[in-house]
């Protein structure tokens, strides 16, 4: 075998491109190997089975999603940080095709320790990116927040239906911006928007 890949970020490379083109499902050993050209045996030195892979690459394209574009943009308005993150996993899903569905199946498929605590790890250092705008957006009102509706409650909430929207498809997340700006920003009362006024 020649031009072998040694490294953990040129193996993901290889498992990002694979899973760009064909989906996770085309993850397994034996092809990453093959297309890294290295012996089988020196992938299971770096990863010990096709969870760990699979997991491995659901990490590596998560990171590949948030620190290509959106990485240090906790600065100006918390709603339009949301609006940037909610265009920034959009493109994401437009080079990983199927990733945002796709992605939990493969999790599920592998080991459910070790993959809640992938997507938890995940799901936390965006939900940090998050309470941060939050806390650095200026014209949020002093009392936007209290002990029943914390920042961070506030920030969990947000991630919570900007995933939801995103796993259906939806083109923007302009509903749930409103919300935002009715809830932080003292432009109106929430009950408006839930009682449909």
């Amino acid at each position: 075998m020649n031009a072998s890949i040694t490294s953990r970020e040129a193996i993901m490379q290889v498992c990002r491109r694979i899973a760009a083109d064909e989906g996770m499902k085309a993850l397994n050993m034996r092809r990453v190997a093959g297309e890294c050209h290295v012996a089988l045996g020196t992938l299971y030195n770096y990863y010990a089975d096709k969870d760990s892979l699979v997991l491995a690459t659901v990490e590596s394209i998560w990171k590949d999603i948030f620190h290509s574009e959106h990485e240090n943009q906790a600065k100006g308005s918390f709603p339009d940080y949301v609006a940037d993150l909610y265009a920034c996993i959009q493109r994401g899903a437009r080079a990983y095709p199927g990733f945002l569905t796709g992605h939990s199946i493969a999790i599920a498929s592998a080991r459910r320790g070790e993959a809640r605590d992938v997507m938890d790890h995940t799901l936390s250092q965006i939900r940090a990116g998050m309470l941060s705008a939050l806390r650095n957006d200026p014209s949020v009102r002093e009392s936007a927040f209290s002990p029943e509706l914390s920042e961070e409650a506030f920030a969990g909430f947000v991630l919570d239906n900007l995933l939801l929207l995103l796993m259906r498809g939806q083109p923007d997340c302009t509903m749930l911006l409103e919300i935002i700006r009715r809830a932080i920003g003292g432009q109106g009362d929430l009950n408006h928007i839930i009682r449909g006024e």
